[in-house]
């Protein structure tokens, strides 16, 4: 019995060769690895949304509160009583207005008073000076 020897053909060479089998393992690498990435960048993304609407929620929960405050104040009988005096001159039993009107002329006593206090300090010619000339 003669062997007949048989040498490997040229595609089971390629298959069996190193460089190649290390070449595929890098393509699969790749392949499987760009739908990863664009997969941790949608969920970065969508984390990020979620941190500022997480953070606006909580900002319209104090907005929330604080309007909640601020209707239960304008239906307590306080706001009531403030706003008949105010508006409508009312007064409770017992009590006396009184009305402070305010100087309408308290610039020009002002500076009628600075004016008097910088002729205190000017000499006697100055001053007649002042009182020809000015």
């Amino acid at each position: 019995m003669t062997r007949i020897k048989r040498y490997p053909s040229i595609f089971t060479r390629i298959i069996y060769n190193p460089k190649f089998l290390a070449f595929l393992g890098l393509l699969i690498i790749v392949l499987i690895s760009i739908p990863l990435a664009k997969k941790v960048s949608k969920r970065y993304v969508i984390d990020e949304e979620i941190k500022g609407l997480e953070t606006e929620i909580q900002e319209l929960g104090e907005k929330n509160k604080d309007l909640k405050e601020f209707i239960t104040y304008l239906e307590s009988d306080q706001f009531l009583e403030e706003q008949a005096r105010l508006n409508l001159n009312l007064k409770k039993p017992g009590e006396e207005v009184v009305v402070i009107q305010e100087n309408l002329d308290q610039g020009a006593e002002a500076e009628n008073l600075a004016l008097s206090e910088g002729k205190k300090n000017r000499s006697n010619p100055e001053k007649w000076l002042a009182y020809f000339f000015n």
